[in-house]
């Protein structure tokens, strides 16, 4: 496969740095070839972002399919107490998030893993911008992995185009959680609250 959501070490390397304001706060991100969205924020990442950054995220916030870091680095960024986890299966996308990390005064445990529940550890919430080139199959079983991670009332948002499958995924999330819904539209993205 040639999408970002695998591990690909043999993509040849040409990182460059670019500045992003997010609610009147300046960001450094670092990219590179073979990571989502390389050469800026995706909308869909800003619209999530917007709809759930001034709300209570708990202390324990994991951005599951972090690419280079965007969503755990912002976060943490407007909330400096919790606990920063960012995983993803791309390798040069963690290294960048690392780098991302330092530059952006945030702190955020950073792990290489395609699945959360061997990381033995629970959270408030889970942000996650499902990785659509890698197959429903994929982004499902995210989604069932998300609510075994999830503590009690903890919450799963997800951002998606609705032309991308984005009621087929609110269904599944209906199953899976106690409450799921649609909590914001822009553009086409749906942003998805599930609650466990």
């Amino acid at each position: 496969m040639s999408h970002y959501y695998t591990d690909n070490q043999n993509l040849k390397s040409e990182p460059k740095t670019f500045e992003y304001v997010f609610n009147n706060e300046v960001f450094h991100f670092t990219t590179d070839h073979g990571v989502f969205s390389k050469d800026h924020v995706d909308f869909g990442t800003y619209v999530l972002l917007q709809t759930i950054i001034a709300g209570d995220l708990g202390e324990e916030i994991l951005d599951l399919g972090c690419g280079f870091g965007v969503i755990g680095i912002i976060i943490g960024r407007f909330h400096p107490r919790a606990q920063i986890t960012m995983v993803d299966v791309n390798g040069r996308a963690l290294e960048l998030a690392k780098i991302n990390a330092r530059q952006n005064s945030v702190s955020a445990t950073v792990y290489q893993t395609d699945d959360i529940l061997s990381l033995n550890k629970t959270y408030h919430t889970i942000a996650l911008n499902p990785p659509i080139r890698a197959g429903k199959s994929v982004i499902f079983d995210l989604y069932t992995k998300a609510y075994a991670a999830l503590r009690k009332d903890g919450r799963l948002y997800i951002v998606i185009l609705k032309r991308q499958g984005a009621e087929s995924s609110l269904h599944k999330l209906q199953e899976l959680f106690r409450n799921a819904s649609v909590i914001a539209k822009k553009n086409g993205y749906w942003i998805i609250e599930a609650q466990k």
